[in-house]
């Protein structure tokens, strides 16, 4: 396949589209705030070169009856190879074939491989490696970082958020093409059936760009729906408090490190709806102070979006959009006296690390790893204050733990996707400790 980002009759084309486990908490109805309207994004490939949209922009026409727009389109676009596989099975789709796709597992036309989180079992857990990060839209040119991250054999995998780009919540096929094209490529296929795969969502597989749910459970009508896609194509352990309080959040161990995975979407209200919004919704941040209170060496917060302030400047979409309940969490640690916190988060398309000043009394210091630029063609830029970062090519989060040191460690390395360490930090369960 010829790589399509170099290709300047690509970029000139598009520029002219320019619980079950013990979590019985009675559901939060709405009260205050509704979700935004959704700003889909499949409607043209982007002015950016956005390989990822290419198809969705097709299967989009389809979908709307504009199969002979579709079919042009899909002519058009062939001859950059973008995936032809994918732009034949758009085709017999607008041409009417009897044997094309129709919209569903059973007659999605490859293998296709899903997270499973039963493998590795049995490995050690004193001393392990996983890799995280978000930020994967599907173009064909990076999907080799799945090989690099299974290069290391990581016990585990976390993505955190964004890790197909869907931006349409209100159509389920657009949702299933997403999931089903990146679960067939090769690269992906061989990382899914030997390492465990967790996930949480971020704004474009929930819903779009710095979208909120609401604090209603079943409005708007397209949240469960996007919800119950998500459980088919993830074997978290939970998702949520389940039917009766649906979500992306759950919790799991490896060995004595304990992971906590948040949903940032569902519940969250606009950050600019009252003077204090919750990015939680009451039902989670009630299991997460229960879920925190687990013993452990290290307690890893995963969320899909950053908390350390002023990581996106300007902008209300991180933590920085919901300072009170941020700190709330922060003081919980704290006031618990719970040790060997560690943050990963996504969101920003670059890799980097941060150091928290909570200004809580007697509190150690947070250290939040952040990493977000999978495979994805855009990149933010560095932040000042950071303890360092890296965007210059598509990367991903390493971390080593060590459970056997006299003093267990956390290790945090950059490492791109050509399998380069880039930057790292260590850090000691010995700083992790309240005064």
């Amino acid at each position: 396949m010829k790589n399509s980002l170099t290709n300047p009759k690509l970029k000139n084309w598009l520029c002219l589209g320019a619980m079950a486990i013990g979590f019985n908490a009675t559901p939060i109805q709405a009260q205050e705030g509704q979700a935004n309207k959704p700003r889909v994004n499949n409607e043209k490939p982007g002015n950016r070169g956005q390989v990822k949209r290419v198809h969705p922009h097709a299967l989009k026409l389809i979908l709307q009856g504009n199969k002979k727009e579709a079919i042009a389109y899909l002519k058009e676009t062939s001859a950059f190879e973008v995936n032809p596989k994918h732009t034949q099975l758009l085709l017999d789709i607008a041409n009417d074939k009897p044997n094309a796709w129709k919209y569903d597992a059973t007659t999605w036309p490859w293998e296709r491989a899903l997270p499973n989180t039963a493998l590795k079992k049995d490995e050690p857990t004193d001393k392990f490696t996983i890799a995280f990060g978000g930020g994967s839209g599907y173009v064909p040119a990076n999907e080799r970082v799945w090989n690099t991250i299974g290069a290391l054999d990581p016990r585990a995998v976390l993505l955190l958020g964004d890790n197909v780009y869907i931006d349409d919540p209100e159509t389920p096929e657009m949702q299933l093409f997403h999931y089903y094209r990146r679960q067939s490529q090769p690269e992906w296929m061989k990382l899914a059936k030997t390492v465990p795969i967790y996930g949480i969502w971020d704004d474009h597989d929930f819903t779009t760009n710095d979208g909120w749910g609401g604090p209603d459970i079943e409005k708007p009508k397209w949240k469960r729906k996007v919800w119950e896609i998500f459980k088919e194509n993830y074997d978290n352990p939970y998702y949520g408090g389940g039917e009766k309080q649906p979500g992306c959040w759950f919790d799991f161990r490896i060995g004595d490190v304990h992971f906590v995975m948040i949903d940032g979407r569902y519940y969250r209200e606009s950050p600019r709806s009252k003077e204090n919004p919750s990015m939680l919704g009451p039902a989670q941040l009630k299991w997460l102070k229960q879920t925190l209170q687990q013993p452990a060496t290290f307690k890893v917060l995963c969320t899909n979006v950053p908390m350390t302030p002023k990581v996106k400047p300007g902008s209300k979409d991180t933590w920085d959009g919901f300072p009170a309940e941020r700190q709330k969490i922060f003081q919980y640690i704290a006031d618990q006296k719970i040790p060997g916190v560690i943050i990963l988060s996504a969101d920003r398309h670059r890799s980097d690390a941060y150091k928290i000043d909570t200004d809580i009394k007697g509190m150690y210091p947070l250290y939040e790893c952040q990493s977000s630029r999978l495979t994805n063609q855009h990149v933010h830029g560095l932040i000042k204050h950071s303890l360092f970062g890296y965007n210059e090519k598509q990367s991903f989060g390493r971390v080593d733990f060590n459970l056997k040191a006299n003093d267990p460690t956390f290790k945090y390395t950059v490492i791109n996707i050509d399998g380069k360490p880039i930057h790292s930090l260590t850090v000691k369960r010995s700083e992790l400790q309240l005064k």
